[in-house]
């Protein structure tokens, strides 16, 4: 309860006591534990704003077998993209991990009117960073290489929802898997110099 009432309120610095009961619910493992601020807009899928649809085809190219993009089954959220290098991009994404249509309206509600009066509640989320590129590519395709961050909602679905219906930004307490990541220690440190 204690974690449930600091995260609605807002978290605007990183304590050991806090993180030390955070920790609690989520699975054993080695993380890079940081705050985020993200501005989520919501995705509709297969539109120009799907990554999907969009930047992974361009240098992907669509499924060899099925002629498709692929689809993540549920809509998500974007946030940061930003160039690193002429090689290279960042593209954050916040996944929750049930679908908008569950959430309760009041508490949506509730959330819209807090972010609206100033307020600024934290979501709790386990993170990745992959990093993927096509073995082969044109010369002049642009920024082959791909920066995924990748932020699963573990608390804070209505949050993020509400942020990304007034279009302000929210705060994300990420806890990045670092063995689960498809990137070297190097790289998990330059992701966070990039906010």
């Amino acid at each position: 309860k204690e974690v449930s009432t600091a995260l609605q309120e807002g978290i605007s610095k990183l304590d050991d006591e806090f993180l030390s009961k955070v920790s609690l619910i989520l699975p054993n493992g080695e993380y890079e534990v940081s705050l985020i601020e993200a501005n989520p807009k919501l995705v509709d899928l297969g539109k120009e704003e799907d990554y999907f649809f969009n930047e992974q085809i361009q240098v992907w190219g669509e499924d060899e077998f099925w002629g498709l993009p692929h689809y993540p089954k549920i809509q998500y959220y974007r946030s940061l993209t930003k160039e690193l290098t002429h090689k290279s991009k960042l593209f954050e994404f916040v996944v929750p991990t049930f679908p908008v249509h569950w959430l309760n309206e009041g508490t949506v509600d509730k959330y819209k009117s807090l972010i609206s009066g100033g307020s600024r509640p934290a979501a709790l989320c386990l993170s990745v960073l992959d990093i993927k590129e096509p073995a082969d590519y044109e010369a002049h395709t642009d920024h082959p290489q791909h920066w995924c961050l990748t932020h699963y909602v573990v608390d804070g679905h209505h949050k993020i929802f509400s942020a990304s219906l007034l279009n302000k930004p929210i705060t994300l307490l990420s806890f990045l898997a670092k063995k689960e990541c498809i990137a070297d220690e190097k790289d998990v440190q330059e992701v966070f110099r990039s906010f």
